[in-house]
């Protein structure tokens, strides 16, 4: 991957990866059995992506506005289809086509959402956030390969995307690539040391890799930030048992059971 580097960027806007419905990755082969978080989310945040390349597009806001609306009320295959005409009349649009790639995504259509991803990313110099959409999508579709690809284009793209450094850790982590993966996400922390998901995978990393105090002081600060998440409790629960608190590892326990309405 070549050199991290410690920038920071501005806050980003909320909804990378809003419409997907991302999985874990398949076979998952983490040599620690952690398996309480969910790697590739729908709250990512993201950069604003440009407006549609060509100025003249008929109201393409309006246009994903009512195909989603489409999609709430059950007719999806309805929203599709009005996506997929107004992009084929625009080529040129961006927003219209990001939809129609999320839409496709969740109707399970993965290889047409990835074909509407690749056309994305030649329409966009912004490039890092489509390429860990589509990493995300190579991810649920069971090509953790191609996937890391596109994580690590992304940051080649933009070094200050941390997304993609908290994508390609948790990938790396899945894979059992835990040195890197500590590295990876200690970068994403870094850049973005006030996003809870990442102290999440970090110290998932980093109980993987057997340092407990780490962990803990991470996992400690996102149960506060994220007392409605079963997962740091669940992370906890994992850690005191390795370290032979029985009792507070139960009660851990316990809580996320009774956080996740369990």
């Amino acid at each position: 991957m070549g050199r991290l580097h410690h920038s920071r960027s501005g806050e980003a806007d909320p909804g990378l990866l809003e419409g997907f419905e991302l999985l874990a990755l398949e076979g998952d082969s983490s040599p620690d059995p952690i398996t309480a978080l969910r790697p590739f989310e729908r709250d990512v945040p993201e950069q604003r992506l440009p407006t549609s390349a060509d100025p003249d597009a008929p109201l393409p806001i309006q246009t994903v506005d009512r195909a989603r609306d489409l999609s709430r009320r059950g007719r999806r295959l309805d929203a599709i289809a009005s996506l997929d005409q107004f992009v084929a009349a625009h080529p040129d649009t961006i927003e219209p086509r990001l939809a129609l790639a999320e839409m496709l995504a969740e109707a399970g259509e993965a290889e047409q959402a990835l074909e509407q991803l690749g056309v994305l990313l030649e329409l966009t110099r912004q490039a890092a956030p489509i390429l860990v959409r589509r990493g995300a999508l190579y991810a649920q579709s069971g090509q953790p390969q191609a996937a890391e690809a596109d994580f690590r284009e992304a940051i080649r793209k933009d070094a200050s995307y941390w997304p993609a450094y908290r994508y390609l850790g948790t990938t790396r982590l899945r894979l059992g690539g835990v040195a890197e993966a500590v590295s990876v996400l200690r970068e994403a922390r870094s850049l973005a040391p006030r996003d809870p998901e990442c102290a999440l995978y970090l110290a998932e990393a980093l109980l993987t890799s057997g340092d407990l105090a780490e962990a803990e002081e991470l996992l400690q600060w996102a149960v506060e930030t994220l007392p409605t998440d079963p997962r740091g409790f669940t992370l906890l629960g994992r850690l005191h048992d390795r370290l032979g608190r029985q009792e507070v590892a139960m009660t851990m326990h316990r809580k996320a059971r009774e956080v996740a309405g369990l």
